[in-house]
């Protein structure tokens, strides 16, 4: 039986007790080696969260580590998998582990690493960040003693490694101890949970350094034109209706149309070749990378909205449509809804030119769990726009934390846990 223990009732005066680092280690008993780890929500997306001194430094070991927790085949791919070793839940917005460490710099309070991986593939994605599963760190800073809260707001700096950006997450903190109010609702989540309002800094050119990679708003890919966009993640936008599709059809529809995704699949390479993605290392994606990747580009297909919705979206991950949109992609289609030329502001309605915004514009998109709202921090220039930042609302919630037990580990990894 896993040593993974739910959370002991809230005291009265509604602090968590979690242990502190310092006295929550790896361990290794009767020859299991056992790893410590919060399970927890953050936004739509759910996953495990590391401290980095727990977990070995080898990539080889690491990954052998986060596998197994999560469930995954331990190479290859395995067709199929349930995940019923681990904690992984099958969807890519169940598969994602965060390894935090604090900052070495004054500009960031902890330092943040998303492994994304996928329920039947041992390959595990370095590239990308989760805006939804971000939500989680701030809770996990103060439930952990790695920050200290301050009396009404706590604002935690988190930047990422997968792409360089930096986020504020603030929560509320009314009485200066890590309880956050659960009094807050979002699209795709039943009830009220603490909720974190989180501001991306500077995030155009998060994967290409460029805001518009191609160079153009629009391009003819595959027969279709296409806006490829790079805001907090790449992105490919185009028109639902030129792929068949009304935009107003559910995940499920969506996943069944195997046409579609082969569709999706052709132009997602072409676009992705075209924006110069490259790997983790460096060198340039090939087509068989991107035709296989989990992550980039993410691709969008968006309708006109309707009353005081902006603009309807249906988000793929790129493999498998997305239950809602992912935040990250929703920052970009908000900025791309501003962009003079591109398919998502040739369809968007009710929102002000560029030339007519005062700094601020919040941008509402429909998708399937509802409507997610991103406000755009922007100035106007001689080059068009500049955006300074995107925020935007979510929840979390810690779910369960305790020890993993790691069947099987290698001797390396069990000599590891041993140490401590």
């Amino acid at each position: 039986m896993s040593s993974l223990a739910p959370l002991p009732s809230a005291a009265s005066s509604g602090r968590l007790p979690a242990p502190e680092l310092e006295n929550f280690v790896p361990r290794a008993t009767g020859g299991i080696a056992q790893f410590p780890v919060y399970y927890m929500r953050g936004g739509t997306s759910t996953g495990i969260v590391l401290w980095h001194q727990h977990i070995p430094e080898e990539l080889s070991l690491k990954e052998e580590l986060i596998r197994a927790i999560m469930g995954v085949p331990a190479c290859g791919e395995t067709r199929g998998n349930k995940q019923t070793t681990g904690l992984g839940r099958g969807a890519p917005t169940s598969n994602k582990v965060f390894i935090v460490s604090r900052s070495s710099t004054n500009d960031a309070d902890i330092t943040s690493t998303l492994a994304q991986l996928a329920a039947d593939k041992a390959a595990i994605d370095w590239s990308v960040n989760c805006g939804n599963m971000s939500a989680a760190l701030p809770m996990y800073a103060l439930e952990t003693g790695l920050i200290k809260a301050t009396a009404g707001r706590t604002t935690v700096r988190i930047f990422n490694t997968n792409t360089g950006v930096t986020t504020d997450a603030t929560v509320r903190t009314p009485d200066a101890s890590s309880f956050i109010p659960p009094d807050t609702e979002i699209p795709g989540v039943m009830g009220k949970f603490p909720g974190v309002e989180l501001t991306l800094r500077h995030p155009v050119g998060a994967k290409t350094g460029k805001l518009l990679p191609t160079c153009h708003p629009s391009d003819p890919i595959c027969g279709i034109d296409v806006s490829c966009v790079d805001v907090a993640v790449p992105m490919v936008i185009l028109r639902a209706t030129d792929v068949g599709k009304t935009g107003s059809e559910s995940p499920d529809e969506l996943s069944r149309d195997g046409k579609l995704k082969e569709r999706l699949r052709e132009i997602w390479v072409a676009a992705g070749l075209k924006m110069g993605l490259r790997r983790r290392g460096g060198a340039l994606m090939t087509a068989a990378d991107l035709s296989h990747s989990e992550t980039v580009p993410k691709v969008c297909l968006v309708s006109p909205g309707e009353g005081d919705v902006h603009i309807n979206a249906r988000y793929f991950t790129p493999q498998s449509p997305h239950s809602s949109l992912a935040v990250t992609g929703g920052c970009c289609l908000a900025v791309a809804c501003l962009l003079p030329g591109t398919v998502a502001n040739t369809l968007a309605h009710g929102l002000p030119a560029i030339s007519e915004m005062d700094g601020i514009c919040t941008v509402a998109m429909r998708n399937p769990a509802g409507v997610l709202r991103a406000r755009i921090g922007a100035t106007v220039g001689t080059n068009g726009l500049r955006v300074t930042s995107v925020a935007y609302e979510r929840s979390a919630q810690l779910l369960l934390y305790g020890h993993f037990p790691v069947y099987g580990a290698s001797p390396a990894l069990r000599e590891f846990a041993a140490r401590w």
